[in-house]
Order: structure tokens, then sequence, then C-alpha cells
């Protein structure tokens, strides 16, 4: 018993011993603990880095950054803190120094390769994407004032040509990916906004009206571009033009940050956007002269009116393009705040922007709003919920494209000799003079005519998260997109139209329409790391999408005067609604392995049922393959001391489809007609197209060859993919005999093929704490062939001018929709010359000389048209440079093209020397005699009408080369000292941007240009390279200021 007890005692004694060494132990250690402060901040402008990561090495102890980048720990002088934050490279620094500054560096090397890139129903890192992802660097974007987030796209990747068409305020650019590979259906890409396809029923008018308005550039996270078929197949039949993808920002964990970013600016018109019209002088003298070359010609003695009798006491007369054009104003303002728990999440932004037309009585405001929620509602379940409603209303009564038929386009043919307005201040209400046409008061239509647009828009979307085990999550997701939108307009009776003076009966219209899209989409997926290097991903999707279409168009005549504008007012209103839908249904897996990192497999496939499509063809499969293997981490490539860091070669094969079609194309339509039954009228449905229940998607079969390379650490990499895609099974109108009753029937026949080179070059030229300098280059090579067309067809004739003749030709062998006229080999100079040629009837000299392409010796339209020009160019471009030195920053963007060629279409009406409209002073120096033959570029006015409308005709000579180099945005931005802001500021930055601030180009107008619509019911695709008058694309001066709290 005694022996226990002091065995005992002995343990006790040495429990209490060892205890007081450890208790000791921990006082030294105690003693030896210091705080540690410091600020994390970036090397290229200096700003703060919140949520930075800071950790002490080889302890799990660490802290997180606040929104001033600042942060606070306690640890022993030597230790050694680990940094890091999303986007930098991470780094090491000793903590010897108790208050420090960090300035993290760029990713370059493995931790660029690691950024996560988004793509069709997932992420992957960088490294391991093995189709042709194009990324957009939104670090540049968040410096434009850009209104919509398709305008990011412009010279930011290769294969992706972004054309600014027109300066609308609301509208868009025009965005085409790998080249024109639709015909009957529509060649818009597919934008999914947070895993949310949205609609493409509108496409088509995105120029006009942007559906992407509603997302500010503020908060998107991040833009990815499918442009091959491996990675558009997860989109089945609507991939085959290339899927954009828009992930909007969420919130992140920590204290709540508040952003607020404001601008204002001012927008004018270039130069080379306005054509150099005749003044008042010139124009008087052009009448006079008119009428002298044609008393000469026929040996009359006409009078010259008086008018015309002295030109030089007529002055300049009226400048047009000034009188219904401004300097406009432009204002936005914006905020954002984030933060939140481990357990809940928020992101929340709103905001204004008005947005004056230079074009007078245009305009476009919006009001906005986003909440993006996220919740970790237990260890096994998260949710999230994201909610964007958008409020704008606008007047675009002008948007190009329509030559002299509205207000904006008839400024170019008006005549500069009456006034605007009378002596007594009112309104000159027709605009003409002797032998010329009376038109409206250009002024006057654009302020009384009413063209009002309001819309309302909800984008929103809800998922749930549920981990069964730890490598398999369920997700299903609900999706809803919902516009409303009205359309009001008014003519006064105060408007007269072309030589029909007022007073009028006052007209008016009202439009509706509405649609509610939604998506369901339910997942499972699995994802494991094996032993030994084994990485599988496994994904499988059941999607349904529906979306219910409602409008009304009503017109209103017989109005009793101009006091009430709304439809009830008038004595006669007709029109009627309008009600369709559509709805998919699809199936979809993906299978993503990789093997140490080096050796990459991503297989898909997709089967949609579209209710679009024939009861026979309403289903679809789409399947891909891509192979990657990265031959970087091969040990007897990547040698000690090698300068290469990244090589990775791709290769990949898919088939993808186009549902951008009617809704109801396959089916019989019946349209109201009228019959005569018992001696008198009836009316009742009649059939007005054949039914085609085989009717089916374009398909698009693309192989894509890529090889990634990377130097230095990654601080130089290049990429470049070969392709070749060809779609089949194309949308076209037959000819079908007539004894059907119908003139055409539309089917799947036809190929088309694209074919093509892309290359990317980005640097880290310069890399410092006081300077930064980066560098991207892009450039894309595109060939377009027509391979097939309809059973016995070998071409399309396409558009239709001022005169009814087509503009654009499809040949098998050549690129879909070349530019097709006369071919001008100059004027005829004497009789003689008539004689000898081949001539159109009744030519004189001085008339245009046109190459006899069917060789009857006779010149006559359509007969003797050949290929003029090639709308697409040999090449397109881009190049950004971002320099930061210390709190300056400069970013410059660039985009070019070179080798297209442009039909000035509105060249007809510039050029329509019969007198009735104003022209283009070239035509001072025209052809008059065989002793003043002028320049040789414009014909005669003498002579029968035929010579004079042979000008104006579609021709070689109004086709110009479009190439250019467009400088899309210049920004410069300055952050503030962070003691000026200090105590209420974490950053103040100020900035100023001038976008679209230059372009250097032969070509007299936007060379970007192609607005053609109604082509044979194909849209524009058929009609490239056609430049109707379009809204002036302006140059916008920005003045604005971030903060952040």
């Amino acid at each position: 018993m005694m022996k226990r007890q002091v065995l005992g005692l002995k343990r006790l004694r040495v429990f209490f011993l060892s205890s007081m060494l450890i208790f000791c132990g921990f006082l030294s250690t105690a003693q030896n603990l210091e705080i540690l402060q410091g600020r994390v901040l970036s090397s290229i402008d200096s700003t703060p880095l919140p949520s930075a990561s800071v950790r002490i090495k080889g302890t799990t102890q660490g802290t997180m950054t606040n929104a001033k980048g600042e942060f606070t720990i306690n640890a022993i002088k030597e230790a050694i803190l680990i940094i890091s934050s999303v986007g930098y490279e991470q780094t090491e620094v000793s903590g010897e120094s108790s208050s420090m500054q960090i300035f993290l560096e760029p990713s370059t090397g493995k931790a660029a390769l690691d950024q996560v890139v988004v793509v069709g129903y997932g992420s992957q890192r960088k490294q391991d994407v093995t189709g042709a992802v194009g990324i957009v660097d939104m670090g540049t974007v968040a410096k434009q004032p850009i209104v919509g987030a398709n305008e990011a796209l412009a010279g930011q990747m290769p294969g992706v040509q972004v054309s600014f068409t027109n300066g609308i305020p609301g509208g868009g650019p025009q965005v085409q990916i790998r080249g024109v590979g639709a015909i009957g259906a529509g060649s818009t890409p597919l934008y999914v906004v947070d895993g949310f396809p949205l609609s493409s029923d509108g496409a088509g008018t995105v120029q006009i009206s942007n559906p992407l308005n509603d997302i500010p550039a503020s908060d998107i996270a991040s833009i990815s571009v499918l442009k091959d078929a491996s990675a558009t197949a997860i989109y089945g039949s609507r991939g085959a033009n290339g899927v954009v993808i828009i992930t909007t920002k969420q919130g992140t964990e920590g204290k709540l940050k508040f952003n607020l970013d404001a601008y204002t600016g001012i927008q004018k018109i270039p130069g080379r956007e306005v054509p150099s019209m005749m003044n008042a002088t010139q124009f008087a003298e052009f009448q006079k002269e008119i009428i002298e070359d044609n008393n000469a010609y026929t040996g009359q003695n006409n009078a010259i009116p008086d008018i015309y009798q002295n030109p030089e006491a007529l002055g300049e007369g009226i400048n047009w393009f000034d009188a219904i054009t401004r300097t406009a104003p432009m204002t936005s303002a914006n905020f954002n705040l984030s933060g939140g728990s481990k357990y809940f999440k928020i992101y929340a932004s709103g905001g204004y922007m008005n947005q004056e037309g230079v074009v007078l009585a245009t305009d476009y405001s919006k009001f906005f709003l986003r909440v993006n929620l996220s919740g970790q509602i237990s260890k096994k379940i998260s949710m999230g919920l994201n909610l964007s409603p958008t409020y704008s209303y606008g007047h675009n009564g002008v948007t190009g494209g329509n030559e002299r038929n509205d207000a904006f386009g008839a400024w170019e043919v008006a005549n500069p000799i009456p006034a605007i307005y009378n002596d007594d201040g009112s309104y000159n209400a027709m605009i003409g003079t002797d032998g010329t046409w009376n038109q409206p008061n250009p002024v006057m239509v654009l302020k009384q005519t009413v063209h009002k647009h309001t819309q309302t828009h909800l984008l929103s979307s809800a998922y749930i998260n549920y981990e069964i085990i730890p490598s398999l999550t369920f997700k299903s997701t609900f999706n809803v997109d919902l516009d409303n939108e009205d359309q009001t307009n008014f003519s006064p009776s105060t408007l007269g139209s072309t030589n029909n003076p007022p007073p009028h009966i006052p007209s008016g219209s009202f439009g509706q329409s509405k649609y509610l899209n939604w998506a369901n989409e339910n997942s499972l997926t699995f994802k494991k790391q094996f032993e030994g290097g084994h990485s599988l991903t496994l994904l499988g999707v059941f999607s349904e999408q529906k979306q219910t279409n409602n409008s009304a168009s009503f017109n209103g005549t017989e109005y009793p005067d101009d006091a009430i504008q709304t439809l009830n007012a008038a004595a006669l209103i007709t029109g009627g609604t309008y009600a369709d839908s559509w709805a998919l249904a699809s199936y979809l897996g993906r299978v993503n392995y990789s093997y140490q990192d080096k050796y990459l497999l991503t297989a898909t496939i997709r089967r949609d049922g579209s209710s679009r499509f024939g009861e026979n063809n309403r289903w679809g499969t789409f399947p891909s393959v891509a192979l990657g293997w990265d031959l970087a981490k091969e040990p007897w490539i990547l040698k000690e001391g090698s300068k290469l860091s990244q090589l990775k070669l791709r290769a990949s094969y898919g088939i993808t489809g186009n549902d951008q079609i009617g809704n109801f194309t396959y089916m019989s339509q019946l349209v109201t007609g009228n019959y005569v039954f018992g001696n008198s009228l009836a009316s009742g449905r009649k059939i007005n197209s054949i039914s085609n229940p085989n009717l089916a998607w374009e398909r698009t079969a693309e192989v894509n060859l890529g090889v990634d390379l990377g130097f230095l650490n990654n601080k130089l990499t290049f990429s470049a993919d070969f392709y070749q895609s060809r779609t089949k099974s194309l949308l076209l109108n037959l000819d079908i005999p007539s004894s059907s009753g119908f003139s055409s029937s539309i089917a799947n026949v036809g190929q088309v093929q694209n074919r093509g080179f892309e290359l990317s070059l980005n640097t880290i030229n310069v890399s410092n704490r006081d300077f930064n300098w980066t560098s991207g280059f892009n450039f894309t090579l595109n060939r377009n062939k027509t391979l097939e067309l309809g059973p016995g067809q070998t071409e399309i004739q396409s558009a239709s001018n001022m005169e009814g003749h087509p503009t654009n030709i499809t040949r098998i062998g050549l690129p879909v929709g070349m530019l097709f006229g006369y071919k001008v080999l100059g004027l005829y100079q004497n009789a003689e010359d008539v004689q000898n040629s081949p001539a159109f009837a009744d030519a004189i000299p001085g008339n245009l000389k046109m190459q006899d392409v069917d060789g009857d010796g006779q010149i006559t339209p359509v007969s003797d048209f050949t290929i003029i020009g090639n709308p697409y160019p040999k090449f397109n471009y881009g190049f950004t440079n971002n320099l930061t030195y210390k709190r300056f920053s400069l970013n410059l963007v660039f985009s070019g093209s070179y080798g297209a060629d442009r039909l000035k279409a509105n060249f007809a009406s510039l050029h329509n020397i019969d007198g009735i409209f104003n022209v283009t002073t070239d035509v001072i120096n025209r052809w008059r005699s065989e002793d003043d033959p002028g320049d040789g570029r414009v014909p005669t006015t003498a002579g029968s009408s035929l010579g004079r409308v042979m000008f104006r005709d579609v021709n070689s000579w109004a086709v110009y080369k479009a190439s250019y180099l467009w400088c899309r945005n210049i920004s410069l931005s300055y952050n503030l000292p962070e003691k000026i802001g200090s105590g209420f500021f974490n950053s103040i930055q100020v900035y100023g941007s001038v976008q679209n601030a230059f372009i250097l180009t032969s070509y007299p107008g936007n060379p970007a240009v192609s607005n053609y619509t109604g082509a044979n019911g194909y849209g524009s695709a058929l009609t490239p390279g056609i430049d109707y008058t379009n809204y002036p694309v302006p140059r916008t001066f920005v003045f604005g200021i971030k903060l952040s709290y």
C-alpha cells in the first residue's frame, strides 16, 4: 500500500514539473510574440487588395485583409508570412518589421494557369481547357464607358468580330464569331447570363435595342467566349454561332464594401461621318448648269429660273447636317456593395444612365438594380438568388439604314437653299426650289414626330445545391426572363410628305410586345481525384426552356386634330394581336478526365427536342470530343533552365445546331383573304405557305487544332487555333412548281464552309513596384465558301436597290453574299466611243461605260452585272496596352480590319444627277463636254434619264475599300493618396476616357457599317457589306470618379 502511495507521489511530481516547463515555455514564447501590421497592395496601381489571405508559414494561423487591404496578426518576429490574393502571385515576407507594405504582382506562371475559366455548365482551370475559349480582360473593360456588355468584346480576342455599325442611343454592335455559317437561320451568338441562355428571338434588332444593356460593366465578373464546336456543343442546337458566357459578381466574405462610379461626358460626331454636300451657291450653280448642258445637247433654250440666276448671292445656305445634329451629353452613376459572412453573402448594385442622341429627338435612359444573394443553409445545402430589374425609356425615331426615307437620311439630299424657319419664326414646312422635289423640313419632322419607347425587363435566377456525398452534387436552377415593351408613334397634321405639303390628317400607332421565358435545369456532378494523378468530372443535366410571346400592333387615322395623340382619339383604328411560343427540352452529359494534369479529355453529348422543327425531325443529337496534351509537364520537354513554361496541344471535333428560325416555319401558314361568294365579297382564310414536316436544324461540324505556349514564367503567352467548319442542311427557300399554288418552300439544303486561323499574344513587358506594362495582340483570318445550294441552283441573288436590282450574289465556290453590279470601265468620251462599244439604249458621250458581261453588245441591268467586291476582310486584328506608373494608369484598346469592300448604297441618292436632290461636291467636276470632261468620275447630266439612272444603279464606283484601324478607347486614371479620403473612403480614383477616339481609314464614312435588312426573307446573312445611311457613331469624352468604402 505504502509502495503505491510513493509511486503516485512520484507521478504527481513528474506531472507538476512537466506542466511548469510547458507553462514557462509558453510564457517565453508569448513574450516573443509581436503584433505585426501591414497593408497588401496591387503592384499594378497601388490600390488595396481586400480579402487577401495572410498566413504564418508552417501553421494554420492566419487572417484576411480588410477593405483597406490592412491586416493585423500575432506572430514571432522571425515568422514568415505567406500572402495570397486571387489574380496575383503568392509571396512570402519576413515578419521582422512590425509595420509593412506588401505589393503583389499579377498572376503569371502557374498562378495564371490556375485561373478559373467559366465554360458551359461549370468552370475549369485555364490549364485544363481543351477547346477554343476566349477570355475578356475585365480590367480593361471597367475603364470604358460602355452601355452594353457585348461592347466589351471589341479588340479583345481573335475570332470575334465586333462591328459598331451605328451610334443609336441604347443600341449595340453586331457580334459575329468565326464567320458566316448560317443563311436562313440567324447568325447571332448565344448569350448566357449566370447560366441562363437568353432568348435570341430579337437578336436581329440588337443594333437598335441591345438586350445586354441591362448588365452594367461594373456588375460583370467575367466574360468567356466559346468559339469551337467542342466548347459550344454543350449548348447543342443553339451553339452553332458561338456562345458568350457572362457571369455577374457575387458577394464575398468580410465586411460590407461600398463602391460608387459616376461619370459625365459629351458625344460628338467625327467629321469623317459627314459627306461633303453642296452648299446653296454650289447647288444653284449645279441647277443652272443642268439646264445649260441640256439646252446645248437638245438645241432648246429653256429659261433658267430666277433663284438660280445669281448663285453667289445665296451664300452657304443651310447646312442640314448641323441643323439636325448636336453635341450630346451622357451621364451615368452606379453603386455596388458586397459582403457577408461564411453563411450568407450579398452583392447589390443599382444606378441610372442617360444618353442623349447626337441626332435631334433621340435619347435613351435606364434605371437598373441588381441583388445577388447566396447562402450556406447547412453543411450540405447552399442556395442563391439573382434578381435584376431594369426600366428604360427613350425616343428612337432615327435608326439608320433607311437612306433618305427617314428624317436623318433625308438631310443628305435636302435642298440647301430654303431656310429652316420662316420670317415669323415658324417652321418652313416644305423644302424645295424650282425643279427639285419638295421634302418635309428635316428639323421639323424630328422635333414634331413622336417615337417613344419604354421597356420593363426582369432577369432572375435561383438555385439550390445539395452535396449528396463529398464527390457528388445535385444542383437545380430556375430562371425567368420577363420583358414588356411599348412603342408609341404619332405624326401631326403639320407635317407633309414628299411633294405633298401639309396639312395632313394626323396618324398614330401603338405597339406592345412582351414575353415570358423560363428555364429549369437539374444537374448531377461527380468530381473526384484518384490516386496516381487521375482526375474525373462527370456531368449530367436535364433542361427545359419555354418562351411565350404576345404582341399587339394598332394603327390610327382620321384624328380630328393634334391635341390628343393616343389611339382613342382616332376615328379609324386597324390592327390586331399576335401570340406564339416555343419550347426546348434537352438531355446532356459531359466527361472531363485528366491524368497528372498532362493528358486531358473532354467529351460531351447533348440531345435537343425543339418545337420549332417538323414532327419528323424534332430531336437532334450534338456530340463533341476534345483532347489536350500539356507537354510542358513532360520531364523530357521542360528541362532545368528552360525558358518554356507552357506547351499544350489541343484538338477537337464537334457538331452544333442552329434553331434561330420562326416558331411555325415548318407548318402551313393561314392568313386572311377575300373571295367572291354570291356576287359579293366575303372574308375568309387562305394558306400562304406550304408545310414541311421534315424541316430540321442547320448543323455545323467543326474541327479545331490549337497550341498554347508560355515563356519566361508565362510573361509571354501565345495561342494559335486552326479551324474548319461546315454548316449543312442550310434553311433556304426553294422554287417549286407553280401548279402547287405556291412559288417557294423552305427546306434543308446547301452547305457553307468557314476555314480560318486565330492568333493571340499576351506579354508582361515590365513589372515592378512603380511601373507595369502589359500588352495583348490578336489576329484573325477567316475564309468563307459556299459549297452547295438547292437542287439545280447555282446562285442566289439578294437584296434590292432603289432601281429594284440585286446588290449581292451567292454562288457555289465563292463566299456568301458577294457584291454584285455593273463594272464601270469609265465614261464614253465621244460619239465614236459610243458606237464602237457595247452601250445601253440612247447612250451619249459622257455616260457611264460598263463591261458587257454577257457579250451581247448591249448593256442591260442584271444580265451585265458581275462581282464587284468582296465584303469580307482579308484579316481582322486588335491590340491593347495597359500601363501603370505609381498611381497613374493608362489603357488603350484598338481594333482593325483589312481588305473588305463596302457598297456605299446611299451613293445612289448622293449622286442623283437628275437635279431633284442635293448631291455631293464631287459632282461639280462632272463630264460636261468633250472639251470639259471633268475628272472622269461623274457622267453628264444631259441626255436620256437612263444615262443618269445607270450612274445611281449599283456599280463598282460605289464600292470602296473598308480597311481601318480604330482606336476604341483611351482611358487615363489616377488613384488619389489614401490620406485624402482618410476616415471616409478607402480609395478614390479619378479618370478620363475617350471612346471611339480616332480611326484611320480611306472609307468615306463608317467602314464597319452593314445595315441592309429584308434580303428576300433571309435577313442580313446574304447581304453583307451594304452601307445605307447609318446613325453616326459618336466620339465620347467622359470624366468620372470612383469611390470605395
